[in-house]
């Protein structure tokens, strides 16, 4: 199974400790963030991991040149940074033959266990699956009854229907063959977009599982 690393980030809620240093390599408990996800992808199966770079692309390349984590690790440089949703276009040619893959944020720390969502993607095959939970955040999004994506909070929208998004998805490689030019995008809005012309997006509730957003400086432990 492939997955993917999003980290090609300026870090700048980070700043000054991104000011030198791309956010994939800042310390959490002693430990670079991206060394987190890839020993969490790794308890799943994930034998090739594709690393998206741009600020300070080359410390990340030198990084993985110098350290072995037991999986096939490829940094992709962006020359012009693309956002979440570009980030993972560009990187068609990695996953275009898998049946999925997983993309997680590098700045995402938690304790949920993948297994179970990983099991109801392969069987319901929505276009993409997403990691969601009952919590505090400024970006809420809207499911249906049935989980599937409905759009962002709006004035009119059912607290129960609302949750926030814990930076992890399983994405089909049918993503691909919607033909969405790459460029600057965030994924979000490409599946607000896809929903509408008929493309199936669910959630997936991770209930009370840890999470934090490290791409907040006070939730680091430096």
């Amino acid at each position: 199974m492939k997955a993917m690393i999003l980290s090609a980030g300026f870090g700048t809620r980070l700043a000054p400790l991104t000011n030198n240093i791309p956010k994939a390599l800042i310390l959490h408990k002693n430990k670079p963030l991206v060394n987190y996800q890839i020993v969490h992808l790794k308890r799943y199966g994930v034998d090739e991991i594709i690393v998206n770079s741009h600020h300070h692309f080359e410390k990340i390349a030198k990084y993985f040149k110098e350290n072995d984590f037991g999986v096939k690790v490829r940094v992709i440089v962006e020359n012009e940074i693309l956002g979440t949703g570009g980030g993972i276009l560009n990187a068609s040619e990695y996953f275009k033959n898998e049946k999925f893959f997983i993309v997680i944020n590098v700045d995402v720390e938690t304790d949920f266990d993948l297994t179970e969502m990983i099991k109801h993607h392969d069987s319901s095959s929505p276009l993409a699956t997403l990691a969601i939970q009952k919590r505090v955040t400024k970006k809420f999004l809207e499911f249906d009854g049935k989980m599937y994506l409905t759009g962002r909070e709006h004035p009119g929208s059912e607290k129960k229907n609302l949750y926030a998004f814990n930076g992890i998805h399983i994405i089909s490689c049918e993503i691909f063959n919607r033909k969405i030019e790459i460029g600057f995008k965030d994924i979000i809005d490409i599946y607000l977009d896809l929903i509408t012309k008929g493309d199936l997006v669910q959630g997936f509730d991770t209930g009370s599982c840890t999470f934090k957003d490290l791409g907040k400086r006070e939730n680091l432990q430096i």
